[in-house]
Protein backbone atom coordinates (compact mmCIF):
# COMPACT_ATOMS: atom_id res chain seq x y z
CA UNK A 1 0.00 0.00 0.00
CA UNK A 2 0.99 3.61 -0.98
CA UNK A 3 0.73 6.31 1.37
CA UNK A 4 1.57 10.00 0.24
CA UNK A 5 3.48 12.19 2.36
CA UNK A 6 4.21 15.64 2.19
CA UNK A 7 7.98 16.56 1.65
CA UNK A 8 9.42 19.54 1.81
CA UNK A 9 10.69 20.63 -2.12
CA UNK A 10 14.41 22.26 -2.88
CA UNK A 11 13.07 25.66 -2.63
CA UNK A 12 12.35 25.35 0.79
CA UNK A 13 15.16 23.05 1.49
CA UNK A 14 17.71 26.07 0.84
CA UNK A 15 15.46 28.43 2.85
CA UNK A 16 15.50 26.44 5.67
CA UNK A 17 19.85 25.55 5.16
CA UNK A 18 19.83 29.79 5.11
CA UNK A 19 17.94 29.68 8.17
CA UNK A 20 20.40 27.12 9.79
CA UNK A 21 23.73 29.27 8.28
CA UNK A 22 22.50 32.28 10.80
CA UNK A 23 22.30 29.92 13.76
CA UNK A 24 25.99 29.72 12.99
CA UNK A 25 25.86 25.45 13.76
CA UNK A 26 26.70 22.56 11.69
CA UNK A 27 25.73 18.82 11.72
CA UNK A 28 28.40 16.82 12.53
CA UNK A 29 30.53 14.29 10.48
CA UNK A 30 28.75 11.00 8.99
CA UNK A 31 25.05 12.77 9.89
CA UNK A 32 22.15 14.24 8.50
CA UNK A 33 19.87 16.50 9.30
CA UNK A 34 16.50 15.81 8.08
CA UNK A 35 12.88 17.71 8.12
CA UNK A 36 10.62 14.71 8.82
CA UNK A 37 6.53 14.75 8.26
CA UNK A 38 4.39 15.34 11.59
CA UNK A 39 2.30 12.92 10.61
CA UNK A 40 4.36 10.40 11.09
CA UNK A 41 3.01 10.13 14.63
CA UNK A 42 -0.54 10.11 16.04
CA UNK A 43 -1.91 10.39 19.16
CA UNK A 44 -4.07 8.15 21.38
CA UNK A 45 -5.54 8.85 24.98
CA UNK A 46 -3.26 12.04 24.47
CA UNK A 47 0.16 9.72 24.57
CA UNK A 48 2.41 10.14 21.31
CA UNK A 49 2.73 6.96 19.56
CA UNK A 50 5.58 6.66 17.20
CA UNK A 51 4.53 5.88 13.40
CA UNK A 52 0.60 5.67 11.85
CA UNK A 53 -1.51 2.93 12.60
CA UNK A 54 -0.95 2.12 9.03
CA UNK A 55 2.71 1.58 9.52
CA UNK A 56 3.78 4.66 7.73
CA UNK A 57 7.85 4.33 6.97
CA UNK A 58 9.64 7.04 8.84
CA UNK A 59 10.71 9.53 6.08
CA UNK A 60 12.90 13.07 5.99
CA UNK A 61 14.23 14.76 3.03
CA UNK A 62 17.63 16.15 3.78
CA UNK A 63 18.74 19.61 4.91
CA UNK A 64 21.92 19.23 5.66
CA UNK A 65 25.08 16.68 5.73
CA UNK A 66 28.24 16.70 7.86
CA UNK A 67 31.20 16.31 6.34
CA UNK A 68 31.26 12.12 4.92
CA UNK A 69 34.66 10.39 5.81
CA UNK A 70 36.71 8.08 3.41
CA UNK A 71 34.92 5.36 4.83
CA UNK A 72 31.33 6.51 4.23
CA UNK A 73 32.08 8.03 0.83
CA UNK A 74 29.75 6.13 -1.00
CA UNK A 75 27.46 7.53 0.63
CA UNK A 76 27.99 10.82 -1.16
CA UNK A 77 25.00 11.03 -3.71
CA UNK A 78 22.54 9.12 -1.37
CA UNK A 79 22.70 11.93 0.82
CA UNK A 80 22.08 14.86 -0.96
CA UNK A 81 19.90 17.92 0.56
CA UNK A 82 16.61 17.08 -0.99
CA UNK A 83 16.64 13.63 -1.19
CA UNK A 84 14.21 11.18 1.02
CA UNK A 85 15.38 9.27 3.46
CA UNK A 86 13.90 6.03 5.05
CA UNK A 87 15.26 5.19 8.19
CA UNK A 88 13.88 2.83 11.44
CA UNK A 89 11.33 3.70 13.87
CA UNK A 90 13.82 4.06 17.04
CA UNK A 91 16.55 5.86 15.04
CA UNK A 92 18.06 9.37 14.68
CA UNK A 93 17.56 12.39 17.53
CA UNK A 94 14.80 14.95 17.07
CA UNK A 95 16.23 18.27 17.36
CA UNK A 96 14.68 21.61 17.66
CA UNK A 97 15.55 25.28 16.25
CA UNK A 98 14.21 28.46 17.56
CA UNK A 99 11.72 29.47 14.39
CA UNK A 100 12.46 32.96 14.45
CA UNK A 101 15.72 32.37 12.48
CA UNK A 102 14.40 31.21 9.98
CA UNK A 103 11.99 33.53 6.64
CA UNK A 104 8.59 33.93 7.94
CA UNK A 105 7.42 31.79 4.43
CA UNK A 106 8.44 28.76 6.52
CA UNK A 107 7.56 29.66 9.99
CA UNK A 108 4.11 27.57 9.19
CA UNK A 109 6.55 24.26 8.51
CA UNK A 110 7.38 24.57 11.73
CA UNK A 111 3.71 23.06 12.53
CA UNK A 112 3.65 20.32 10.63
CA UNK A 113 7.84 18.99 10.06
CA UNK A 114 10.59 18.22 12.61
CA UNK A 115 14.33 17.75 12.48
CA UNK A 116 15.92 14.75 13.36
CA UNK A 117 20.03 14.29 13.09
CA UNK A 118 20.61 10.82 12.22
CA UNK A 119 23.53 8.68 11.63
CA UNK A 120 24.57 7.50 7.82
CA UNK A 121 24.39 3.79 9.39
CA UNK A 122 20.46 4.62 10.18
CA UNK A 123 19.87 5.25 6.74
CA UNK A 124 17.65 2.80 5.56
CA UNK A 125 16.43 3.70 1.81
CA UNK A 126 16.94 6.97 -0.22
CA UNK A 127 14.96 8.30 -2.90
CA UNK A 128 14.81 10.93 -5.25
CA UNK A 129 12.16 13.74 -3.50
CA UNK A 130 8.75 13.97 -5.62
CA UNK A 131 8.35 17.44 -4.93
CA UNK A 132 11.37 18.32 -6.70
Amino acid sequence: MYIKQNFVSMEKVILFQKGLASLGGQVPENKLLILTPNEQEHKVNGIIIPGKPEDMPRKGVVIQAGEITEEYRTFNDLVKPGRVITYGLYAGKEIEFPKEAFPIELRPEFEQQKFTVLSLTEIAYSENNPNN
